[in-house]
């Protein structure tokens, strides 16, 4: 059976509460959408690999992490994909993010097991709803706007989540990856 491993760095508390509100509030407009019940956070990377790999997985991160430093991360505005179908809250030091996330990945792909399966993100972004169907979109933006949501926080660490692939599973914190001051 496989796991879904999820490389994440998560958001202020204050702005993790607030996309919560956000979801629960949309959800009584809209009804269902993908990602309600996950816990707010930006991807770094997705691998959907055995439970055994979690200890190579572990040690990959480990060695890309190190020697990286924490650093203040913005988010500035709710906006959207291209296609409607993702509705996001915006993370300014894109850059900064790819300079934690590129060594990890580096690292992992060096593990002839676990590069396969990886999927690095290229766009990353805090996801208030996903899946939505045009008649979703088009009322959830309507009652999200301005559009102004802004926020700041300090990324200390990296976190590393796992859930069976299997529907309705839900993700379970597995271990926290420090960043240097």
């Amino acid at each position: 059976m496989l796991h879904r491993f999820l490389l994440t760095i998560l958001p202020p508390q204050e702005l993790s509460a607030a996309v919560d509100r956000l979801r629960d509030q949309l959800h009584a407009r809209i009804g269902s959408f993908s990602g309600r019940y996950l816990l707010p956070h930006i991807t770094l990377f997705i691998a959907d690999l055995p439970a055994a790999c979690e200890a190579s997985i572990c040690e990959a991160i480990d060695q890309g992490v190190n020697g990286q430093h924490g650093f203040a991360l913005r988010y500035e505005g709710i906006t959207h994909f291209p296609d409607k179908r993702t509705i996001y809250i915006d993370p300014v030091e894109k850059e900064t993010i790819s300079v934690v996330r590129t060594p990890v990945v580096t690292a992992l792909r060096q593990q002839k097991a676990l590069g396969p399966a990886l999927r690095e993100t290229d766009h990353p972004h805090l996801t208030i709803a996903a899946g939505l169907k045009p008649e979703q979109f088009a009322r959830a933006w309507d009652m999200l706007a301005p559009h102004d949501l802004s926020a700041e926080g300090s990324v200390s660490e990296v976190v590393l989540m796992k859930r069976l692939l299997r529907p309705g599973e839900r993700y379970a914190h597995v271990r926290s990856f420090p960043l240097r001051s």
